[in-house]
């Protein structure tokens, strides 16, 4: 006798409530576990998209030099031979000998200058502010920063503290990235360029 298609049909009927009984979650006896009162769950504060940038943020720390150590000074005997001849011009001539003093000292008081050796400083820059050996910057008495790089040429950070008084914290960054400092300062200090002094970019020519 052929199957009847009816029982056939029938054998594969798959009973749902068997399956439901199977996957039901069994609660825990009454006592197991420790109730919870929602009213003494604190939830921490939900964070900005900054706070949470900023935790993620790396800490930078290096070594540079104390000051811009040229060792090419071809400028720098120019000067000094342009300061002794305009003293001797004016004792020769008998003008202004207090002058010719100032020129004078003035010129030891830059070859002593140029002699001198950079010493080694160790930079640190993190969350809090920029530590230069003993001395930390904090970003809250800074008023701007900027970072002035030249591949072939000056590779500096400069910092703006709020007192009128101090000048500006120049700072070598020897090897590190510009972008990456410049990524954790942004978030506590506004980013202003700073215009170099004359002094600046006359001590450079000359190698001082």
């Amino acid at each position: 006798m052929g199957s009847n298609p009816t029982s056939s049909a029938m054998t594969r009927i798959v009973d749902l409530r068997k399956k439901v009984r199977k996957t039901e979650k069994i609660l825990p006896e009454k006592g197991e576990f420790p109730l919870i009162d929602p009213k003494k769950i604190k939830s921490d504060p939900p964070e900005s998209v900054t706070e949470k940038l900023v935790k993620n943020l790396n800490r930078f720390e290096w070594e540079a030099p104390s000051f811009y150590y040229n060792p090419h000074k071809k400028y720098l005997a120019l000067v000094v031979i342009a300061l002794l001849s305009g003293a001797g011009a004016l004792i020769f001539y008998n003008r202004d000998i207090l002058m010719a003093i100032f020129l004078i000292l003035s010129s030891f008081v830059i070859i002593l200058y140029a002699n001198k050796q950079p010493s080694v400083l160790r930079v640190v820059i993190n969350n809090s502010g920029v530590i230069i050996d003993d001395t930390i910057y904090y970003y809250r008495n800074l008023k701007s920063f900027w970072i002035d790089y030249e591949p072939r040429g000056i590779k500096e950070l400069s910092l703006e503290s709020k007192k009128w008084y101090m000048p500006y914290i120049k700072i070598y960054i020897e090897k590190q990235n510009p972008l990456d400092i410049r990524s954790l300062m942004i978030n506590f200090v506004p980013e202003k360029e700073h215009e170099k002094s004359l002094v600046d970019l006359i001590s450079r020519k000359i190698g001082l």
